[in-house]
């Protein structure tokens, strides 16, 4: 605003030293009439907000279009604030106007001049971000703003541009530049023959399919509120046999829940096949033509062309290497790593989650335990596994278990892609609900303590009450003369005081002590010590003086 007063007031200057009229009243309103116009211009000038979406891809380029009705004189400037975080507020383009109006551009090599004032930028996730078209001068006025969200995808593995193996697992990621509120990332898919597991985390969705058979086409959706704004397609084209093709690699969970289904096939007929399996130095046949096998591993009749192999449940000691024969001859090469979760002791603290690996080969392996907040998953530990690794497995301890933690995945990446999940749902033990409680089993048992102490004062209140009434009442009811004949006792003569007392046994001794006073007297040297009784002795009250 200061920049806009400054140069408004050397222009109202000028005026003042071209006209006749200087200092009159009609220059100061026409002054008063350009700023105004001047500044509901800048008010008004933010004229373009647009959403603008690309695809990472080599050699391709964006361009931000804008349209600015652009006087001589006047000065515009481009600013980008990346997605990353790299750049604020960092100028593009400053571009001053000639008295021709043909724009001379200052601009970094990252960016290049489009049509006009268009800025063209090349189709990199690391340029997204917002993007400010400005004028600087005469006046400061925001013209166009641009949010800019790239993409990238990505599919392993694959041996000819979109051409995956049969039979292996697939994984594809998305990623997009910036996750603003309400916006959502996620994969979809046509058809539900194929099983798929997905995983979106940090600003990524992550998606498996599992031994892929048969052509695939699915679809990366970005929404924002729950409108549909971007769309990245993907389709498959898996091989048709098995045969002569390089080593496949799996991951599996060890559950009761987990199958890998291994697939074996040619298109022209061979009479016998065989599922062998390497664990160690130890080979061994699972299923043959000539005799199917039974109870976890399984496979159908043999049709001379296709011979699958099912696993059902998948065991933590099933990883090593299957082989497939037809007729003697190597049809599929896989290789089976297996993973599982677990977090103990049960009811314990402190809690322990270990994940475990099987084996780790020339490939290193990423180990993460991420932790459920919200829709999303939190990474909390992770590590990078190679085959000289000591061991295979990731811990995290947790001091102790709250609500909030108790949904928990360990996740296994190869090269940035995710490979196998094996979930984790921690239960809280009865004594931890009981005894060592969260805020709001505190909040309930303090409610519970105070409502009892409220009854339990009410009772002793309605009690006292009672008393004192029933004490009011009965020392109402006495005969005049019970109420106002003093029996005087001295208390500084025991014996004196034992007489007195027998004094008063008698065919009474059992009535209630309903009264009692006690005055304070000034001792005097002839006030001998003496008991006084009244006259009449079956009086309940007893008025007693105490001198002192």
């Amino acid at each position: 605003m200061s920049l806009l007063l400054s140069r408004e007031g050397n222009r109202a200057v000028t005026y003042n030293n071209m006209g006749q009229y200087r200092g009159s009243m009609g220059v100061t309103l026409l002054w008063i009439l350009l700023w105004i116009s001047r500044y509901g211009q800048g008010l008004s000038a933010e004229q373009l907000s647009k959403k603008i979406f690309f695809l990472a891809e080599t050699n391709k380029r964006v361009t931000l279009q804008v349209s600015p009705a652009v006087p001589k004189g006047t000065v515009h400037q481009w600013m980008w604030t990346s997605h990353d975080g790299r750049h604020s507020n960092t100028s593009v383009a400053r571009i001053p106007s000639s008295m021709n109006r043909k724009p001379s551009w200052n601009i970094q090599a990252l960016f290049s001049q489009g049509t006009g004032y268009d800025l063209s930028i090349p189709q990199k996730i690391e340029n997204a971000g917002e993007f400010v078209f400005m004028q600087t001068e005469p006046a400061l006025a925001v013209l166009a703003r641009f949010e800019v969200f790239g993409f990238v995808f990505k599919v392993t593995p694959n041996s000819n541009g979109n051409e995956v193996y049969l039979g292996s697992d697939v994984s594809v990621r998305c990623d997009v530049s910036s996750m603003p509120d309400g916006a959502t990332l996620q994969w979809e898919r046509d058809g539900d023959s194929i099983s798929n597991t997905t995983l979106f985390y940090n600003k990524t969705a992550h998606m498996i399919i599992h031994n892929v058979d048969q052509n695939y086409r699915g679809r990366c959706n970005f929404r924002l509120n729950g409108k549909l704004l971007f769309i990245v397609y993907t389709t498959l084209n898996v091989q048709r046999d098995t045969f002569n093709k390089p080593l496949i690699r799996l991951f599996r969970e060890s559950s009761n829940s987990s199958e890998v289904k291994l697939i074996c096939r040619y298109s022209s007929t061979y009479r016998r096949a065989m599922w062998t399996m390497n664990r160690s130095t130890t080979s061994f046949t699972l299923t043959s033509s000539d005799k199917v096998g039974t109870d976890r591993f399984s496979s159908p009749p043999f049709n001379g062309i296709d011979f699958p192999l099912h696993v059902s449940p998948v065991k933590f000691e099933d990883s090593g290497r299957f082989t497939c024969f037809f007729d003697n001859q190597i049809f599929t090469l896989a290789e089976l790593t297996t993973i599982r979760a677990s977090g103990g002791p049960p009811g314990g603290q402190p809690v322990v989650l270990r994940c475990e690996v099987s084996e780790v080969s020339d490939d290193p392996v990423t180990l993460a335990w991420m932790r459920m907040e919200g829709s999303r998953w939190l990474l909390v530990k992770q590590d990078v596994l190679t085959k000289s690794h000591p061991n295979r497995t990731l811990s995290v301890t947790l001091p102790s278990l709250c609500r909030d933690q108790l949904h928990w995945q360990c996740v296994v990446f190869t090269e940035g892609m995710l490979r196998a999940t094996a979930s984790l749902t921690l239960t809280l033990p009865t004594q931890t609900t009981m005894s060592s409680m969260t805020d709001d089993n505190h909040l309930q048992t303090a409610v519970i303590v105070a409502c009892i102490a409220m009854v339990v004062a009410g009772l002793l209140v309605g009690a006292l009450v009672f008393y004192l009434k029933r004490k009011k009442t009965a020392v109402t009811n006495l005969p005049l003369t019970q109420k106002n004949d003093p029996v005087y006792d001295n208390t500084t003569d025991p014996r004196r005081d034992q007489e007195s007392h027998k004094g008063q046994t008698g065919e009474d001794e059992n009535e209630e002590v309903h009264y009692s006073e006690f005055a304070l007297v000034e001792p005097r040297l002839d006030d001998h010590s003496r008991v006084t009784a009244g006259s009449n002795q079956e009086s309940a009250v007893i008025y007693s003086t105490l001198s002192i």
